[in-house]
């Protein structure tokens, strides 16, 4: 085996231990060839199915007929620290794995340290293995072994096995033990962005580290995955599923959460009393899924999902009892819930964008607008939240002239002039073209941007149906649930941070009439002088 390839999962293994008596009717079986005269066997209930199993013996032993033990050999260099042996060959403990002393100072229990366990695993690493074997879920004996101190040690490519010691009483030939292999259950979900516009699709991965025991009386008999799915998610799909990296379908398609928004994974086949594992100990399930981004996503606020695994258990004490048909409760144990389940949150956020429309000392009401790629629908006057969003749609080479036809939903500013458009990615910018102007004001002939703004004030936190005045105000609020919130925060937090785009009136242009008139007026006066004079003349004349 590869080094680092091995999980520890059982050290200071004795094959003398208090037998069980806990033999399962289908047991695999590896048995040495030939056979030890000593016929010492290692019995490993709930083996993790598909991992390797394998003995290594490390020290000799010999029982005596009141079951007292002593181990002989050679300390290998790397476990000095643990063991030491005298003069004679026999092994003791040292200090650094004593638990107990009795009043002369002689260890009389030891403990499995974490250090040592990484010595012994270290120590297997090239060793030849007294046996090994391919677990098939079902209880795993050894048999034909001479008495010795054990390691076993388990591995697998998918194996998610921690190094935890199991430990065994020393009293007797046969050793039963049980795997304590991964008992915990996890789960890791995460979003492939942290900001969407509404009408986005929306990718969540969800990953789930298993186990095929809760315990050593429980069997994992199923898994059910649920998501809280919340009214801002919709078209909901799941993408893939894959169990130990490999595709998990039904009928070759894969599942869908049902109306109760879960899917549930079988995790073992065979009868009840007699289950076997599907899925090697440890794997990990991976679902991934789709959604839309709905109008009711709060703006400016997180807005939360939550995936949540809850395994349901068998009993493997309880015998399978389904073929006496007076007992109605011989399936109380079985498929059980367990008592706990895990979750994890995935978190994303919507925001806002605000134009203020001026002249440069007054707002402005009336000028209308279209952006590239963005279609929406009117909440209320100047406020409009986005049915969709598509960034494509503006050509931003410089040279590239832009296509009307991409344009989306006109807009117009309200009667305070102010227009908001609510429920967009943060960080991006919208591009648009104002395509009317306020009545006596010129239209702009540039190109007018939007970038949506973080609110600075939580005002309100959502409880029901809100109410908003014609800037966006809230000004009343129901008790009851809803899934009207198209607004989360005041939207007049934006207006410090809002575009702004001024439009000017024209430049007064020449009157017709009134340069007609002057020449009138300097023509005429102009006679009357010269009639003035020439009567002047003629007076003159005359005398």
């Amino acid at each position: 085996m590869k080094k680092f390839s091995k999980i520890l999962s059982v050290a200071l293994l004795v094959a003398m231990v208090l037998s069980l008596g806990i033999t399962s009717a289908f047991a695999q079986t590896e048995a040495l060839d030939p056979a030890d005269d000593d016929d010492a066997s290692i019995t490993i209930n709930n083996p993790a199915k598909g991992e390797d199993y394998s003995i290594y013996k490390l020290f000799d032993a010999t029982v005596s007929e009141d079951g007292n033990i002593s181990y002989q050999g050679t300390v290998p260099e790397s476990l000095e620290a643990f063991f030491t042996a005298d003069e004679q060959g026999y092994i003791h403990p040292t200090d650094a794995i004593a638990a107990e002393k009795d009043a002369a100072g002689n260890i009389t229990k030891t403990k499995m340290t974490d250090a040592l366990k990484a010595a012994l695993e270290a120590w297997t690493d090239g060793k030849e293995a007294v046996a090994t074997a391919n677990s098939d879920g079902s209880t795993l004996e050894f048999t034909g072994l001479p008495y010795g101190y054990y390691v076993m040690v388990t591995s697998h490519e998918d194996s998610k096995t921690g190094k935890a010691a199991i430990t065994v009483d020393s009293t007797t030939p046969d050793a039963v033990i049980y795997d304590k292999n991964t008992t915990t259950v996890t789960v890791d979900k995460t979003v492939d962005d942290t900001s969407y516009s509404i009408g986005e699709t929306i990718t969540y991965t969800a990953k789930f580290d298993t186990t095929n025991y809760m315990d050593s009386t429980h069997q994992v008999t199923k898994y059910v995955i649920s998501d809280t799915l919340p009214e801002f998610l919709t078209d909901v799909e799941i993408t893939s599923i894959t169990i130990g990296g490999a595709d998990y379908k039904v009928d070759g398609n894969v599942p869908q959460f049902d109306d109760d928004n879960s899917i549930t994974i079988p995790w073992v086949e065979g009868t009840k009393g007699n289950y076997t594992s599907l899925y090697a100990n440890g794997v990990q399930i991976v679902v991934t899924y789709t959604a839309v981004l709905t109008d009711v996503v709060n703006v400016n606020a997180p807005d939360t999902n939550t995936v949540t695994i809850k395994p349901y258990v068998t009993d493997i004490t309880v015998g399978d009892d389904d073929d006496d048909d007076d007992d109605d409760d011989d399936d109380d144990d079985d498929d059980q819930p367990w008592g706990e389940d895990w979750s994890d949150d995935a978190v994303i956020t919507t925001y806002a964008a605000a134009l203020k429309k001026t002249d440069g000392t007054k707002t402005l009401a009336g000028a209308k607008f279209k952006f590239y790629g963005l279609e929406v629908e009117k909440t209320s006057d100047g406020v409009y939240t986005v049915v969709s969003y598509d960034p494509t749609a503006y050509n931003t080479a410089e040279d590239a002239e832009q296509d009307e036809d991409k344009l989306g939903t006109e807009v117009e500013v309200g009667a305070d002039g102010m227009l908001y458009i609510v429920g967009l990615k943060k960080g991006l910018t919208l591009h648009g073209v104002e395509t009317e102007a306020p009545s006596g004001y010129n239209k702009l002939t540039t190109e007018v941007t939007m970038t949506p703004e973080v609110l600075t004030k939580e005002v309100y936190k959502a409880s029901g149906t809100r109410y908003y005045d014609a800037k966006g105000n809230l000004v009343s609020e129901s008790s009851s649930t809803t899934s009207s919130k198209p607004v989360e925060k005041n939207l007049s937090e934006l207006n410090a941070n809002a575009v702004v785009v001024e439009n000017h009136s024209g430049t007064e242009l020449p009157s017709t009439g009134g340069i007609g008139t002057t020449i009138f007026y300097v023509v005429g006066g102009v006679l009357v002088l010269a009639a003035i004079i020439l009567l002047v003349t003629k007076k003159r004349m005359s005398e």
